[in-house]
């Protein structure tokens, strides 16, 4: 399935960043721009590396409830099973077929690396490299694509090490320091033609300088990291014209607008609907490069960095809290900068802001926070009269506690959530509806309704239905919506497509009336449910 005859690698039009992909046609929003049947190298996250195929990425359910929940709705990881390498114990497969084209591709060059009982869990990119390694051996060192990655910035063929070590000493030394991991536990190898120790420290560098982050679209988990040499030339930018899509273990390049012939492709590297200086820093922290992206250059004048309201009028309670949280971020106060009238206005916007990212996870003060504290920090960003729905760190707050209703059984909190979600807030931020992130919370509303037409939750679809809201309806509603979007992005020969397309299909096949008489039911019932999006207090919730 690769194709990658739509794209060409050339010089990148924004100064300093090297490598740059450029389109060889024109694509419409939704088109495939490119794909690969997997990345060149693919590496679970270590607390992955037990319940999820470390070839084709698809992952089971070990807990035995989530196991049951998810065959009862017909998910991959209901009904997938595991098994642990028996050489290594440490890496797992759902298949043979899986693990044979593992082995004869990478595994058997890490298989003894990993082995030992004593040996701590390494990191992705020491894994990748020691890979990487064996597979240049077995070639005598001249594998052109792996040697391709050694021509990434910041490496770029030795040229860029020294100035990257000017800007980051430490960090040079501790990415040396896992290239000479990888180099000692692939078996110092001796290649013909290059040093390959300093081959090993170049991979580690250009891998944690370029590598992209792989998820689940079924369940939005975090899977691992990847690396390939066409979709890493795709340089970033805070206003992208493409999407990365991880269809496990097929990687795509979706257009999210209309890409004329010559022009650059442009992929987002981090959330780019988070503020101007959280962008910033999350770049730096992550992949080490200043963003210089157009968007980027005009500072913070978008709506992502916009306050509902000026800080001169910001209520004296919000003034004096904004004061304590300064004293408790301290620290943190320049990542969260936000232009004002005056200095003491930068610092209570700032440190406000970097109150209600700490608790969204952008950065870790709060790991795992509860549904009373992510109400809370809600209530300040909106009370406050500052945050709007739509201005971030608010969506991931409002899908953080979407997310904890489910997981605590409390499917009609989730629903009235999830429809303010998206009516009140996706649209905003991703006006296609066929964006991955809307189409994975469409699915997960889908599944939360279906839940509420059960016999459990008859006094709920009984109070709807008395309201002019038929649940039976709106199941179908967001199943359409996901279903008729898909092909656009995930397609329908995709995992998620796949569940999608079964279900729809399933349910069809148990329905007396046409499809067209069903969608003018929705059409009906729409504004009705919009009208209850619109009434949801999620801080009462």
């Amino acid at each position: 399935m690769s194709k990658t005859c739509n794209v060409e690698v050339k010089d990148s039009t924004i100064s300093g960043a090297g490598r740059g992909l450029f389109a060889c046609g024109d694509f419409q929003p939704g088109d495939l721009v490119l794909a690969v049947d997997r990345p060149l190298f693919a590496e679970l996250d270590i607390h992955r590396l037990q319940d999820t195929c470390a070839w084709c990425f698809q992952r089971a359910a070990t807990d035995p409830i989530e196991r049951a929940q998810a065959a009862s709705m017909g998910l991959p990881n209901g009904f997938i099973e595991v098994k642990a390498c028996t050489g290594c114990r440490r890496i797992s497969y759902c298949s043979k077929s899986c693990q044979s084209k593992a082995w004869k591709r990478e595994h058997k060059y890490e298989c003894k690396a990993l082995a030992p009982k004593d040996r701590p869990d390494l990191p992705d990119a020491v894994r990748s490299t020691i890979k990487l390694l064996g597979r240049m051996k077995a070639d005598d060192g001249k594998y052109d694509k792996l040697a391709t990655i050694l021509s990434f910035r910041p490496f770029e063929g030795g040229k860029g090490v020294e100035e990257f070590g000017h800007r980051n000493r430490k960090l040079l030394e501790d990415f040396n320091m896992f290239g000479f991991a990888a180099w000692k536990y692939a078996g110092e190898p001796k290649m013909r033609e290059a040093d390959s120790q300093a081959v090993s420290k170049a991979f580690v560098l250009n891998i944690m300088c370029n590598k992209f982050a792989l998820s689940s679209p079924l369940d939005d988990t975090h899977l691992g990291i990847g690396f390939d040499p066409m979709i890493c030339s795709a340089n970033h930018s805070c206003d992208p014209n493409v999407v990365l899509v991880f269809n496990q273990p097929v990687a795509l390049l979706r257009a999210t607008r209309p890409i004329k012939k010559g022009e650059e492709v442009f992929m987002k590297y981090i959330d780019v609907t988070n503020p101007f200086s959280v962008r910033q820093n999350e770049l730096q922290d992550t992949y080490y490069f200043s963003c210089q992206c157009p968007k980027c250059k005009k500072g913070s004048s978008f709506p992502v960095d916009t306050f509902t309201i000026p800080p001169e009028e910001l209520s004296s309670e919000y003034r004096t809290l904004a004061d304590k949280l300064a004293q408790k971020h301290e620290a943190q106060l320049s990542r969260f900068f936000v232009p004002a009238s005056d200095e003491t206005a930068q610092q209570r916007l700032a440190a406000l802001q970097a109150e209600a990212f700490s608790v969204s996870g952008t950065v870790t003060d709060v790991k795992n926070p509860t549904p009373e504290e992510i109400k809370a920090t809600l209530k300040m960003c909106i009370k406050s009269g500052l945050w709007k729905w739509t201005r971030q760190p608010v969506p991931q707050l409002c899908r953080q506690l979407f997310s904890l209703y489910i997981a605590n059984g409390d499917p009609y909190r989730a629903f009235r959530l999830g429809c303010k979600i998206y009516f009140e807030i996706t649209p905003g931020l991703y006006p296609q509806a066929f964006y991955p992130d809307r189409l994975i919370d469409t699915w997960a509303m889908s599944t939360v309704v279906n839940v509420l037409c059960g016999p459990r939750n008859k006094q709920i679809y009984d109070e709807l239905m008395q309201g002019g809201v038929d649940l039976r309806i709106v199941y179908f509603g967001f199943l359409f919506d996901v279903h008729d979007n898909a092909p656009k992005m995930f397609g329908l020969d995709s995992p998620f497509g796949r569940v999608v397309d079964n279900t729809y299909k399933q349910i069809m096949a148990g329905v007396n009336i046409h499809e067209s008489e069903i969608r003018d039911k929705i059409k009906a019932v729409w504004p009705s449910l919009e009208i209850i999006a619109r009434s949801v207090d999620v801080l009462s919730l």
